[in-house]
């Protein structure tokens, strides 16, 4: 079976360094599926489900012309107002998947929770219930995870059926910030990217259930009355082996 790519731009370092089979990927390769969006032209493909939306003025919003494409996830007005956005269960840890995502914060980012991964339901009111001591929505999952009810740290929190395990203090989140955040699952195995550095690796005995079907899943949700955030998701990408 293809072994799927490592999320790095440092591929002759990994080349010489590590080895040549394991990190070699051609882009236009049959044996791979390469499912992915930078969110151009003049509307969302019909492909995505609705939202998930609640609130007063909570949307999932496409604009034409938003330079370099991105999605608006608009939390709306009201506390835990919300917005969040999935593709399709089509992934699993047991094929193997590495997906790949490229979010803009905030302009402001107090009063704000979002998440940024893979869950097992696009339909959730946002894939982690309580940051601070670890309880879910979801029953399997893997997602960076910031929720300043707790404090304005990066987490990430990953499930294997219904049992959590979180890995937390990556860093202060910035306002009007570009990351690229990326997630590799082998069977049950998670390792965790922030900026193309490794910064979690979750184990099979806590990372996930690698036979649970898996969306891309982005979400924004308000922490206070009349204070809407938004945060924009510029590109994502999933790459998993075709058989």
């Amino acid at each position: 079976m293809p072994v799927i790519p490592y999320p790095t731009d440092s591929k002759i370092q990994k080349l010489t360094s590590i080895g040549y089979e394991r990190d070699l990927w051609i882009s236009g390769s049959y044996v791979y599926d390469v499912y992915g969006d930078s969110f151009v032209g003049d509307t969302l493909d019909a492909r995505y489900p609705a939202a998930k939306t609640n609130g007063a003025s909570a949307a999932v919003t496409f604009t034409e012309h938003n330079t370099n494409g991105y999605l608006d996830l608009i939390s709306g007005t009201d506390y835990n107002g919300y917005a969040g956005q999935g593709y399709g269960m089509q992934l699993t840890g047991d094929r193997g998947v590495l997906a790949t995502f490229i979010v803009r914060t905030p302009a402001v980012v107090t009063t704000v929770k979002f998440e940024v991964g893979l869950s097992d339901n696009d339909q959730d009111a946002g894939a982690v219930n309580v940051k601070a001591t670890p309880s879910a929505t979801a029953t399997d999952y893997a997602v960076f995870v910031v929720d300043t009810t707790d404090d304005a740290v990066i987490a990430f929190h990953s499930a294997k059926g219904g049992s959590i395990i979180a890995t937390e203090g990556l860093g202060t989140i910035l306002a009007s910030t570009t990351y690229r955040f990326a997630i590799r699952i082998e069977g049950d195995n998670i390792q965790a990217y922030i900026n193309d550095e490794q910064v979690a690796g979750h184990g099979k005995n806590t990372g996930i259930q690698g036979g649970s079907d898996l969306t891309p899943w982005v979400f924004c949700q308000a922490r206070a009355g009349s204070a809407s955030r938004t945060l924009q998701w510029h590109r994502w990408r999933a790459i998993q082996p075709a058989y």
